[in-house]
């Protein structure tokens, strides 16, 4: 089984009232199958986010949040991501359809409530025991 990977573009309002639209790369790995990885390309220095795909799956529905962490429909189609962090949290849109379409293709690899057959436990324990 291999990744997902699709480009989608997250739009950011900047401080000055200018919206920025943002190329990113969504992975997901059925050897990690509980988290959806967020890269903001090259440019961001390789800025990355680690995102739970079950919250996102949540958040097609309604809003959600935990942490540094919140996601929230719009009435516009799209969907609000506000992401924590040492500058303080940023408010992040992306288009719902297209984030819908990369977790169905996530769930066709990994259909929601299999994820922890996929786990290396031995080896997640093995390396924690070797440290």
């Amino acid at each position: 089984m291999g990744p997902v990977t699709e480009r989608i573009t997250l739009h950011l309002l900047a401080p000055d009232g200018t919206p920025v639209d943002l190329d990113t790369d969504w992975r997901y790995r059925p050897d990690d199958p509980y988290a959806v990885r967020l890269d903001f390309g090259p440019r961001a220095a390789g800025a990355g986010w680690v995102l739970s795909r079950e919250m996102l799956l949540a958040a097609l529905h309604g809003p959600v949040g935990d942490g540094d962490i919140h996601f929230a429909p719009i009435d516009d189609g799209s969907l609000c991501l506000v992401l924590g962090g040492a500058g303080g949290p940023v408010a992040l849109s992306v288009d719902l359809d297209a984030l819908a379409g990369f977790l169905t293709a996530t769930l066709e690899l990994v259909p929601l409530g299999s994820e922890f057959e996929l786990i290396d436990w031995d080896g997640g324990l093995a390396g924690l025991l070797s440290a």
